[in-house]
């Protein structure tokens, strides 16, 4: 049997609720500010010495915050003070040997072919005699300037010291890395000099392989770039 409530006008149905009532927002502001507590005290109830005590810790906050935003922007530049050539801007040696150790696992790891380019900057010693050291240094300005813009992004480029860059050409087998070395040879030897010194290079390409070191691969690049300067 189905049973069924009363239906009268005054009836109350299943489904209606009684809607709570709302809560009064607060006339005056200032007991909106009341409100607000601290570890569960109401601030109202803080003693003026408390409220000072507080106000001065998360003084204390800020400053740290501010410290430690300080400290890791100078430990940023101090990280890319150590790994960068202070004349040229480029990476260093020791941070491009890191970069070449990384490149030998990610080969060693996925066999990616990718090549090494050891870089001589020819007759620098000739330039520095003749001209003096800032014209040399102004050479090698040049000649890193246009091999850094003939690269690509992938690709790593530092100078190990004196007269000496290295390039790793990542997923470049050595045909085509040698192909990429002559160009840029051919665009520093066309790029006029704006001191009108002779500027060029000579260029020696290994492919890496899985029995390299940093060291080894370097030292192999730079046998070949030697064998490459005694043809010429």
């Amino acid at each position: 049997m189905k049973v069924t409530g009363p239906r009268g006008p005054n009836a109350t149905r299943p489904t209606e609720r009684a809607s709570a009532p709302r809560a009064a927002a607060p006339a005056d502001p200032a007991k909106a500010v009341d409100a607000i507590s601290i570890a569960g005290v109401p601030e109202s109830e803080l003693t003026p010495r408390v409220r000072a005590a507080l106000a001065s810790l998360m003084q204390e906050v800020a400053d740290l915050r501010r410290e430690l935003a300080e400290m890791r922007q100078k430990m940023g530049e101090l990280q890319s003070l150590a790994s960068t050539d202070p004349l040229l801007g480029v990476l260093n040696r020791r941070a491009f040997v890191g970069e070449l150790n990384r490149a030998l696992a990610m080969m060693q790891r996925y066999g990616q072919a990718s090549s090494l380019v050891f870089v001589d900057l020819d007759d620098l010693k000739k330039i520095n005699d003749a001209h003096g050291h800032a014209a040399g240094d102004k050479a090698l300005a040049h000649a890193a300037a246009i091999i850094a813009a003939n690269i690509r992004q992938t690709d790593v480029f530092g100078r190990l010291g004196g007269d000496e860059f290295a390039i790793i050409l990542t997923n470049t087998p050595k045909p085509q890395a040698i192909l990429k070395a002559q160009s840029l040879s051919a665009i520093v030897k066309a790029t006029p000099h704006p001191d009108g010194l002779p500027v060029g290079l000579t260029c020696g390409v290994v492919e890496m392989s899985a029995d390299f070191t940093a060291e080894s691969a370097l030292i192999a690049a730079d046998k070949v770039m030697y064998e490459e300067k005694r043809r010429r």
